[in-house]
């Protein structure tokens, strides 16, 4: 997406991968929807769906924020594919194991170990 507002960042890999970089460093409720729908939008041009969701730069997220990966996870299992999330910090990282939001949707600690086991 070379749109400089973009809110995600994707690069993709093997047959139906793709590295997708969320660029906020938070993620509200504006943010949230804005990156549901750019994300939406990416997964009908590309066709991609085992996507790695890389959140490094996201310093906080909101429960709009979780949400969202939810969101993300749901469209993902119905074309038939699978979310991976990378490089959560510390606090985001509570949050998701405090709502066990990591039961749903697999946290791995970084990209190789994302990637592993989304092509398995």
């Amino acid at each position: 997406m070379p749109n400089d507002t973009a809110l995600i960042q994707a690069t993709e890999f093997a047959d139906k991968g793709a590295i997708v970089r969320v660029t906020a460093n938070k993620l509200h409720e504006h943010e949230a929807t804005l990156v549901i729908q750019e994300m939406n939008a990416y997964l009908d041009s590309s066709q991609r769906n085992l996507i790695v969701a890389d959140f490094e730069p996201v310093q906080f997220i909101s429960s709009a924020g979780l949400g969202a990966m939810v969101t993300m996870n749901t469209e993902l299992a119905k074309r038939g594919g699978r979310l991976v999330m990378i490089n959560l910090s510390s606090d985001a990282m509570q949050v998701i194991k405090l709502t066990k939001l990591d039961k749903l949707i697999p946290v791995e600690k970084n990209l190789e170990k994302a990637q592993k086991r989304l092509l398995k």
